[in-house]
Parts: structure tokens; C-alpha cells; sequence
């Protein structure tokens, strides 16, 4: 079969389905909603996964990370000091670090000083946790430099009285004309607020307030202060957090767990948390493949339901034209022309579908994204493989209906009233 034949079938299967415009419509419905369906899954799943695998990867895939945690009161450890008060001591120390760079000696440690303090913009509260880090601390993830200027070893030589924000936190302060160069208070303290960050959020809901790791330590110790009705509580928590770095992304794995035993070994509470990002970017791409493959299948669904009711109508119209058919073989044309002009209608019909449901489905991501909270991503590939769908809907279930009409014997086709 020449190729000017099929652009010719093609045409004419176009202008019969253009004969019964309503009939057409309805019949494409299925296609069209199936094919919008794998536009938007794909385009919102890929969307998805670009964005948690830019925020897990932004926790460096080469780091692990360890945070303090605040047990039960049964797995506090408490001890009284000299004024007959209770001191609660939970998370990581000193002493772990030195052990963790003891197993692991070319890795890079970097920790963080938790400030157990409110912070204050002027009269307003910030939901804000704050931490004392060191400069190096922000070259191990992803960080990007929002506004005014990062922490650099001049203030943590000097112990200077400066606060760099995250975007989050600096959002959430109503300062006129920008945060920065204003003063907030943290606990019986101010500092002046020299930048903002942003950085994968590690603690809590809130942003981070990070103070120069020298600062934090001179101004706020490791022990805070609570006082109740009837006693005082004094909690001491060496470190809030360290984060070991290797050179190799392959020996994270098994680093991780020499830090998990390690750490085992001198918290039987478990006062900590061990994040390891690249497990975790592992398990979230599991997790969204499978996900993806459930709501491929409820398209899939759509699809066959779509391409039930194309079948359903090309019998049908079979059965509408069974003189024609038999006109069209008395003057000449065979039994496998016959089946090409049926098919190639059918697979109009549903390329159509196709290319409408691509359309609908170019509206419905960027409208859904707004909904969902992340941007969905349209790819080539997305669109490539929803139009060839639709094609292979038109071709498996075209060809029960085209084998029919070609099998018709010409004498009864004359003969149909």
C-alpha cells in the first residue's frame, strides 16, 4: 500500500467521522480523558519527583546527618547539681564526635550549637529554632545566598553578634524594607541580621535563625534554664547536631552504619536522629515508582474504556455501511482494502482523541501544580508516549471491526437493505 493511498484513506475516514459530528464527540470522550489522564500522572509524578529529589539531594547525598532528640522523660538522663536541682542531659556530644572522627577518619565533621531560646522581633514571636555553626557548616549542602551576606570566619573568629536567616524565617518577620540590617533577640540577646539563605529545612516546621558557632557557645552555654512553679529544670544538650561528610558517595552506606553503632554504644535512650539522604532519595524513588505505576494503571483503565466504546461504534458503523462495502468490492477493491479503510479510520479517530487529550492535558498540570503545591514538568517523552497510546488504541481495538467489514461477502453486501 502506497503512502498517497493511506493519506487518502486518512482523509476520507476525516470526513466521515465529520458526518456525524455529535456521534464522534462522544465516541472520542474516552480516548480524550484517558490520554489527558497519563498527560497529567506523568507531567505531576515527574514534577514530583524532581522536586523531592532536589530537596533530598540539596541535604548532600555524600553527608550524614545526626540531630539531637529529646527522649521520653523515662530515657532522660538526670543528674542533680550543687544547688539540689535536676539536670536532664540527652543527645550528642563532644565525645561522640571524637569517636566518629576516630572510625572515620577522612571524613568531614561539621556540628551545630542548639539555642534553646525564643526568638523576637521586636514584640513578635518567631517560630524559629536557631543554630551555632561554623562557615564550613553551610558548604556541605546546597545552599544558596538569598540576600546581604553569608557567615564568615571573621565572625566566628570574633564572636560576633550576627544572625543569618533562611528564607522561611526571614519571611515570616514583618520588618519594612527587608530583614536585613535589622536586629532580632534571641533569648536576653540581639543580633543583627547580615543575610539570608536558603537551605533544606533539617528541624521543625518553622525556619532557622544560624548564629557563628563561637557566639552561641560563649552567650548560651550548653545548659538551659526552665523555671516552673515549685522548681527549676535545667537541660544540658552538648550538641544539636553534627554532620559527617565523606568523599566517596559509594561508602556512605556502610559509614552510616559504623556512626549507628557507634553511637548505640553510648545512647541506649536513642536521644538522636540519623538521616542519611541518600537512602533516603533511594527509598522516595521506590516509593514514587510505584505510585506512578498504580496511577498508570487508573489511566490505563480510562483507556480501555475509551477504546471499548470506539470499537463499539466502528461495528456499528460497519453495519451502516455493508452496502457501500459491497459497492466498493463489486468495482474492484479487495478484501484487505477494505480492512485498511476501516482501520485507518478508526486509528483517526483516536489519534484525534490523542492529540485533544495532549491539549487538555497541557492545561490541566499547570492548574493542577497550583493545587498540589509543586510545578508539574510535560515532557517530550510524556507527550511521545500518550499519542502512541492513542494510536495503539485505535489499532487494537480498530482491528476487530475492519476484519469484519472485510470478511463481508460482496453478493450479501449488495443485497443488505
Amino acid at each position: 500500500m502506497n503512502v498517497p493511498w493511506v493519506i487518502e484513506l486518512g482523509r476520507e475516514g476525516a470526513r466521515n467521522l465529520f458526518r456525524h459530528k455529535l456521534r464522534s464527540t462522544l465516541t472520542l470522550l474516552g480516548v480524550v480523558f484517558g490520554v489527558a489522564a497519563v498527560i497529567s500522572i506523568m507531567g505531576i509524578g515527574e514534577g514530583a519527583q524532581r522536586t523531592v529529589l532536589r530537596e533530598i539531594a540539596g541535604l548532600g547525598l555524600n553527608n550524614i546527618i545526626v540531630d539531637s532528640v529529646q527522649p521520653s522523660a523515662a530515657g532522660l538522663s538526670r543528674k542533680s547539681s550543687s544547688r539540689g536541682a535536676e539536670i536532664l542531659r540527652y543527645g550528642l556530644t563532644e565525645k561522640d564526635v571524637e569517636q566518629i572522627r576516630t572510625v572515620l577518619p577522612g571524613a568531614a565533621i561539621s556540628v551545630a550549637h542548639l539555642v534553646k531560646q525564643k526568638v523576637f522581633y521586636v514584640s513578635d514571636r518567631v517560630d524559629a529554632t536557631v543554630l551555632g555553626v561554623a562557615p564550613e557548616y553551610f558548604n556541605l549542602f546546597r545552599t544558596e545566598l538569598i540576600a546581604g551576606a553569608g557567615l564568615a570566619d571573621m565572625h566566628e573568629r570574633n564572636g560576633l553578634r550576627v544572625a543569618v536567616l533562611t528564607e522561611l524565617a526571614a519571611r515570616s518577620i514583618p520588618a519594612l524594607g527587608g530583614i536585613i540590617g535589622k536586629f532580632i533577640r534571641i533569648g536576653q540577646h540581639s543580633f543583627e541580621v547580615i543575610g539570608v539563605v536558603s537551605i533544606p529545612m533539617q528541624r521543625g516546621s518553622g525556619g532557622v535563625v544560624y548564629l557563628p558557632l563561637s557566639t552561641a557557645r560563649r552567650l548560651y552555654g550548653t545548659t538551659t534554664f526552665k523555671g516552673e512553679a515549685g522548681g527549676a529544670e535545667f537541660t544540658k544538650v552538648e550538641l544539636g547536631q553534627a554532620v559527617i561528610n565523606l568523599e566517596d558517595e559509594g561508602s556512605v552506606a556502610c559509614a552510616a552504619g559504623i556512626v549507628e553503632r557507634t553511637l548505640k554504644q553510648n545512647h541506649e535512650n536513642l536521644d538522636y536522629n540519623l538521616t542519611v539522604p541518600l537512602d533516603l532519595l533511594k527509598s522516595k524513588q521506590r516509593t514514587q515508582r510505584i505510585l506512578s505505576l498504580v496511577l498508570m494503571v487508573i489511566a490505563g483503565i480510562s483507556l480501555l474504556v475509551g477504546g471499548i466504546g470506539i470499537m463499539n461504534i466502528m461495528l456499528a458503523i460497519v453495519a451502516e455501511r455493508i452496502p457501500e462495502i459491497g459497492v466498493r468490492r463489486a468495482i474492484g477493491a479487495s478484501r484487505h482494502d477494505i480492512l485498511w479503510q476501516f482501520l485507518i479510520e478508526t486509528i483517526v479517530l483516536s489519534t484525534a482523541g490523542g492529540i485533544i487529550g495532549c491539549l487538555l492535558g497541557f492545561v490541566a498540570v499547570p492548574l493542577a501544580s497550583v493545587w498540589i503545591g509543586w510545578p508539574g514538568v510535560i515532557t517530550t517523552g510524556a507527550v511521545l508516549v500518550s499519542l502512541a497510546v492513542s494510536w495503539g488504541v485505535g489499532v487494537v481495538f480498530g482491528i476487530a471491526p475492519a476484519l469484519r467489514a472485510a470478511r463481508l461477502d460482496p453478493v450479501d453486501c449488495l443485497r443488505h437493505e
